[in-house]
């Protein structure tokens, strides 16, 4: 088993460095960089080439790329990032309160996300092929088909224009203390957990219904064991260990995929900083919460093999006959 878990965590350092030298290539395919952006069209009219070329030295635009990479890479896995390209300010600080504020709403989601899918996949693969489980699987391929925005935008409208009991757009600053930012973050929780209830939901029915149908099930219900002991010791538990590799990347994937409710509610995070650094050009920036992103994917994705790895006896028994 330790053997297992060590080679697993030397394939995820390897997963990292791959992934690092994938978001380093692709911030440099964008077009321009950030002194094309910070130029404005009457700078570039009186400058020469010559001054515009010094200039872009000077902020270390014309060094090689493996250079850059291997100086971004070492600072990147001390959690140093480096500083903006133009105004030299240090980008941990400008991550950091929107790394903070997205990180907060996503333990929210998960909070909520979590236990009321993990009810409702159990309660429709126990009833399954009845009228409960059809109504609710139907409710929840509708729930998962409609993409976040659009939810998003029904909600303001019911809740903050017909229904005036939430702001449409968050005004609160980055660095607002955290009850207060939560206090106008319902709306923007709602509809990312709504679409993520109806997807892990429907994980957890299909694994509960298979191990319903199962010959262990079978025999215990023949020897006498109460239903409810079958349900919560044998079931759930062995219903849940399929769905772990899905719900850890689920979890991992709720900090990168508030980009787009962040954007339509004006929600201070990761998402609105990523989208603002891309229009200036700071690739150190995109370079950063991309890296983190991706960072957050494979960690959770680590954690959830070990969990297998413990808790299926069967995956052990592999491990160890190797």
């Amino acid at each position: 088993m330790l053997t297992a878990m060590i080679r697993r965590t030397a394939l995820s350092v390897l997963v990292i460095f791959l992934v690092a030298v994938f978001v380093f290539l692709a911030t440099e395919v964008l077009p321009g960089d950030a002194l094309d952006v910070y130029l404005t069209e009457d700078d570039v009219s009186v400058m020469t080439q010559a001054e515009i070329e010094e200039m872009r030295h000077d902020l270390g635009l014309d060094i090689p790329a493996p250079i850059r990479f291997f100086t971004w890479l070492a600072g990147a896995v001390v959690g140093d990032f480096g500083v903006t390209t133009v105004d030299k300010i240090p980008i941990g600080e400008i991550i950091f309160n929107p790394l903070l504020n997205s990180l907060q709403l996503g333990a929210v989601i998960t909070l909520i996300t979590m236990p009321v899918a993990f009810a409702i996949g159990a309660t429709t693969g126990y009833w399954r092929g009845r009228r409960t489980d059809a109504v609710v699987s139907t409710t929840s391929i509708i729930g998962y088909s409609i993409p976040d925005f659009v939810i998003g935008t029904v909600l303001i409208i019911i809740f903050a224009v017909w229904i005036p009991l939430f702001p449409a757009v968050i005004t609160v600053f980055n660095d607002a203390p955290p009850l207060q930012l939560l206090a106008v973050s319902l709306l923007p929780a709602i509809t990312v957990i709504i679409g993520h209830v109806a997807h892990l939901s429907r994980l957890l029915r299909v694994g509960f219904a298979e191990t319903m149908n199962s010959d262990f099930v079978e025999r215990a219900r023949l020897s006498g064991v109460p239903e409810h002991r079958i349900v919560f010791r044998h079931v759930l538990p062995a219903s849940v260990i399929p769905t772990l590799n899905a719900t850890a990347l689920y979890v991992a994937g709720v900090l990168s995929g508030l980009i787009v409710v962040e954007k339509v509610f004006g929600y201070p995070g990761l998402g609105i900083e990523l989208i603002e650094a891309v229009d200036t050009r700071e690739v150190h920036v995109v370079q950063a919460i991309a890296f983190l992103g991706a960072l957050l994917v494979v960690l959770m994705n680590l954690l959830a093999d070990f969990a297998i790895i413990v808790l299926d006896p069967r995956v052990r028994s592999h491990v160890s006959e190797r």
